[in-house]
Order: C-alpha cells, then structure tokens, then sequence
C-alpha cells in the first residue's frame, strides 16, 4: 500500500465515529492493483458496466475467493468513496437486512446502493437530506451504532 492510499484510508475511518470504526476493522484493503490479477475475485464488469479492474469495490465475503472482506481501491480515490465503500462493509455486517431509502440517484441503483449512500449521508452533509432525515428506521439505526 502507498503512502497515499495508507493516509486516503485514515481520514476515510477518521470520519466514522469510533463505534463503527471499531466493527470495521477486520476489512481488508487492496490497493493500487487489478483485483482480477490478484486474485481476489473473477468479476471482470459491475452491473452498469463499469470494470471491477479499474473501479473501487467491495469484494464481500461471499464473492471473495480468500472468504475476507476487502476494500478494493485499484487507483488513488477521494476519501468519499472510501466511506461508501466502508459502508457497504458495514451492511455486509449487519446481515443486509435494512432497507434504507435512496437518497441519490446512484443510491436507486440497488438496496446496497442506498444503504452506502445513506451512510454517507449520515456522514456528511449529503444526498436528499429531506428523504435521509425522514427515514426514520436508518437514521435510528446509525445513531444506534455510534
């Protein structure tokens, strides 16, 4: 891991509050390389068409050839992304039970989509507030987390 990447991850963590930092540190991180190469996986495109090569993910336990969850960053990312990422990891430990209402657009794309978004919304001033603070059960449950 570069430098780079090693402080990108920081202030990635340094943004959730020490509780659900704590859960998420068993979450392993790849970075600077093809996921595919490695070895992590053998998904080659996302659903929307994007390469897993080139495009930061969440490798979850039941894609993982190794059984670890990993925070896949092929190229240096914005601390943002990191975050979402993180969330995903964080609903992986949760047991992908909540359904959170999407706050983006990218939040429609899928129920893990909305689920990081609104923890990024959580996180930041971010997305459709509007929307964010009136679901109520997902605001209680990362406030619950804390």
């Amino acid at each position: 891991m570069s430098y780079e990447q090693g402080e990108l991850i920081g202030r990635a963590f340094g943004v959730i509050p020490a509780a659900i930092s704590d859960r998420l540190r068993d979450v392993e991180f790849l970075t600077g390389t093809d996921p595919v190469f490695a070895g992590l996986h053998r998904y080659e495109t996302t659903l929307d068409g994007r390469a897993y090569r080139k495009t930061a993910h969440t490798s979850h336990r039941h894609h993982s050839l190794d059984g670890t969850t990993t925070i896949v960053l092929p190229v240096l990312e914005s601390t943002f992304v990191v975050v979402h990422e993180l969330g995903h990891a964080l609903d992986e430990l949760l047991g992908y039970r909540h359904v959170a209402k999407p706050v983006t657009a990218y939040g429609r794309t899928n129920r893990q989509e909305a689920f990081a978004e609104s923890f990024c919304a959580w996180l930041y001033w971010y997305g459709d507030q509007d929307v964010f603070h009136a679901d109520l059960p997902t605001v209680s449950l990362f406030e619950s987390l804390r």
